[in-house]
């Protein structure tokens, strides 16, 4: 879609000027915002649910042993072993649910880059063979107040979200760069940082793109669908967005952290 605007001079005979430019940056700031919205309205759900989860568990568990203890057959007491490591694991999916929610983020002096490299060595040691991660660092970007852990991962659900897409065998991009008046959660800023991941593997499944950052939505058999949506949650817990664009050989998450307010 294009906006046109004409200039004319005070001269009906003068030449009229005709400025042509593309609506993608409306069409961002729109789609964002309908992120915003979603995401913020499933988190509230999300934290609900996992409390009304969270506070059966305990108990079931809890008579799962008592019965264990009381039962002489070791038939019968592979059952209850049964409830207890099925009760372990739905709290864990339930901690990992509610981790965004327990207390603020803890603001200090982070280096984007020192952040990025620790992610790579990581996502390196979990997948050794037939997985590359480059660097295109802006040297420019100035330092940022994050909370360093929650930072930390946010990166690493995105970059090990594209490894395992890629079975462990393509190649991941990280690179900074310094974005410009940019409009992030309805307010504007001077400076922003544009921190990408971009892998070369399959894309985004087009029935789920519209969906990939709600909880429990996954393009991976297996997966469980909570990577992306803690990870947006803990960038807007910073004033900041995750967006994307996929197609299949190129894939490109962008996380876009505010900088600096623009003064105006």
């Amino acid at each position: 879609m294009l906006i046109v605007s004409a200039v004319a001079g005070a001269d009906p005979a003068a030449p009229v000027l005709l400025e042509l430019r593309p609506h993608e940056q409306r069409e961002r700031v729109d789609r964002a915002e309908r992120l915003l919205e979603s995401t913020t309205a499933y988190r509230e759900l999300v934290r609900q649910l996992a409390h009304e989860i969270g506070n059966p568990l305990g108990g079931i568990r809890g008579a799962a042993q008592l019965l264990d203890a009381e039962l002489a057959s070791a038939a019968l007491r592979e059952y209850t072993r049964v409830i207890v490591k099925e009760a372990d694991r739905l709290q864990s999916l339930v901690d990992r649910l509610l981790a965004p929610h327990r207390g603020p983020p803890v603001p200090e002096r982070v280096n984007i880059h020192e952040v990025c490299e620790w992610v790579r060595s990581v996502v390196l040691a979990e997948f050794p063979r037939g997985l590359e991660i480059l660097r295109d660092y802006d040297a420019s970007l100035p330092e940022l107040l994050a909370d360093r852990e929650r930072l930390v991962q946010a990166l690493l659900n995105l970059v090990r979200n594209a490894a395992q897409a890629m079975h462990g065998a393509g190649r991941i991009v990280l690179r900074t760069r310094i974005a410009r008046q940019q409009t992030i959660a309805r307010r504007r800023w001077k400076l922003a940082l544009d921190l990408h991941v971009i892998d070369d593997g399959p894309g985004v499944p087009p029935e789920i793109a519209e969906r990939i950052f709600d909880p429990l939505v996954s393009g991976r058999d297996g997966g469980s669908g909570l990577g992306l949506t803690l990870a947006q949650n803990l960038v807007q817990q910073h004033g900041g967005i995750i967006e994307f664009d996929s197609r299949p050989g190129k894939t490109d998450f962008r996380i876009r952290l505010p900088l600096q307010e623009d003064e105006t």
